[in-house]
C-alpha cells in the first residue's frame, strides 16, 4: 500500500532499495556472502555502483538488511500470534506455529542469516542497520517472552526452574535449532525426517513438557488447538496436516 504522507522521491527511494535488495538475496542465496559482489549487484539492478552506496555503506549493510527485512516478517506473524486467544500453553502453541508458517513462507531466510554469524561482519555493518536488526528481534523476542510471562502468572508454567528470559531463550533455541537442522539434507535423511515442520512442532513439545509447562502434550488436543489457530489466526496456512 503506498503510504501518501511520503514524497514521491521519498517512494521511489524505497522501491529502489526494494529491487537491490530482492536481487541481493538472490546472489546471497546463490554465491553466498564471500562471493557477493556489488559490482555483479549493480549490474544486476540496473543501476550505477554508486546508487548503491546511496542506500548502503557496505556489502555487509545490504546482506543484514535481507535478514532485518525477513526478521520484520516473522515479527508481525509472531504479533499476530498473541491475538489467539486460550491457555498459555496454547498461546504458545500459536506462536509455535507462527514460526513455522514463516519458515514455509520464506525458506530461503535462513540460509542468508547463517551467513552472518562472524564478528568481523557486524563490525563492518553500520550501527543503523545494527539497530533495525535489533529493533525486529526485539519484537520476536517480546512476543515470546510476554506468552511465558502469562503462563507463569496463570500458574500453567511452574515458577522456579529458571528466569522468564531464559525460558524464552530456549524456547527459541529449540525452534532454531530445529528448523537448521531439519533443512540439512544429510542430517535429515539419517535422523529419518522426511516433514521439517512437523519434527520442529514436536521438538517445541519436548521443551514445553520438560518445563512442566500444563496442559502437558499428552493431557490436551493439541491437533484441535491447531485447527483454531488457523482459522482464526492464519486462514492462509496450506501447510498444516490433518
Amino acid at each position: 500500500m503506498v503510504n501518501p504522507t511520503r514524497t514521491r522521491k521519498e517512494r521511489e527511494r524505497g522501491l529502489r532499495e526494494e529491487l537491490i535488495l530482492n536481487h541481493a538475496q538472490r546472489m546471497l542465496l546463490r554465491e553466498g556472502f564471500q562471493n557477493f559482489n556489488l559490482d555483479a549487484l549493480a549490474n544486476a539492478v540496473e543501476y550505477s555502483k554508486g546508487t548503491l552506496y546511496l542506500h548502503f555503506r557496505t556489502k555487509e549493510d545490504i546482506a543484514l538488511s535481507v535478514v532485518t527485512r525477513a526478521l520484520k516478517e516473522r515479527a508481525d506473524f509472531f504479533e499476530r500470534a498473541l491475538k489467539f486467544q486460550g491457555r498459555s500453553r496454547e498461546r504458545a502453541r500459536a506462536l509455535g506455529f507462527a514460526c513455522c508458517h514463516f519458515a514455509v513462507c520464506y525458506p530461503d531466510y535462513f540460509n542468508v542469516e547463517l551467513m552472518l554469524k562472524s564478528q568481523s561482519f557486524w563490525e563492518k555493518a553500520h550501527k543503523e542497520r545494527h539497530h533495525r536488526y535489533a529493533m525486529e528481534s526485539g519484537r520476536c523476542f517480546r512476543a515470546a517472552h510476554s506468552i511465558v510471562l502469562d503462563g507463569l502468572r496463570s500458574g500453567d508454567l511452574p515458577s522456579g526452574r529458571m528466569p522468564a528470559e531464559q525460558i524464552t531463550f530456549s524456547m527459541a533455541a529449540i525452534t532454531m535449532g530445529s528448523h537448521i537442522m531439519a533443512r540439512n539434507r544429510q542430517l535429515a535423511a539419517m535422523a529419518g525426517i522426511d516433514d521439517p515442520v512437523t519434527v520442529v512442532r514436536q521438538n517445541q513439545d519436548l521443551v514445553l513438557d520438560g518445563l512442566g509447562w500444563k496442559p502437558l502434550s499428552a493431557e490436551w488436543d493439541y491437533a484441535a488447538t491447531d485447527q483454531r489457530i488457523k482459522k482464526e489466526i492464519f486462514p492462509e496456512v496450506t501447510w498444516l496436516k490433518m
